[in-house]
């Protein structure tokens, strides 16, 4: 009797055509869930640095200090920048992170100094015109990083 000789070369072929395809959706679900966790995050922050200043802007004690302070001015300086926001800004900062807050002209710029160097930095911005007695145009401008 003649055996006959199956042959096996295409079935190899298919299971390794699967295992190849299983490995690359494999790696591209590691890489989106990397790319959604870093959205997350980055969500998170930007959240908050909205809240910092909406929380000036909604609080007349600190919309007052920030309205009286001399511009430019920024919340790194040692003195003429108000305790009162460095304290809110500092309490309302995540763990692990830095802030500053800047106070600029409405029409000039804005901008964070050289300090920070080569480190993700998020930033909102606002402006606030007036209290109900003392009107006097200003950019908060809201830096976090992570320290």
């Amino acid at each position: 009797m003649k055996t006959k000789k199956i042959n096996k070369k295409g079935w190899i072929k298919i299971i390794e055509a699967f295992m190849a395809i299983v490995l690359l959706l494999g790696f591209l679900m590691v890489l989106l869930v990397q790319i959604n966790k870093n959205n997350q995050n980055n969500s998170l922050v930007e959240d908050n640095n909205l809240k910092i200043l909406k929380g000036i802007e909604t609080n007349q004690s600190l919309k007052s200090s920030a309205l009286s302070t001399s511009i430019p001015s920024n919340s790194n300086e040692t003195s003429g920048f108000p305790d009162d926001l460095k304290n809110y800004l500092g309490n309302s900062t995540f763990s692990g992170q830095n802030c500053l807050l800047y106070i600029c002209e409405v029409e000039g710029e804005c901008n964070l100094n050289n300090e920070i160097k080569e480190k993700e930095v998020y930033s909102s911005e606002v402006l606030i015109f007036s209290n109900l007695t003392y009107y006097s145009p200003r950019k908060l401008k809201v830096f976090c990083y992570d320290a």
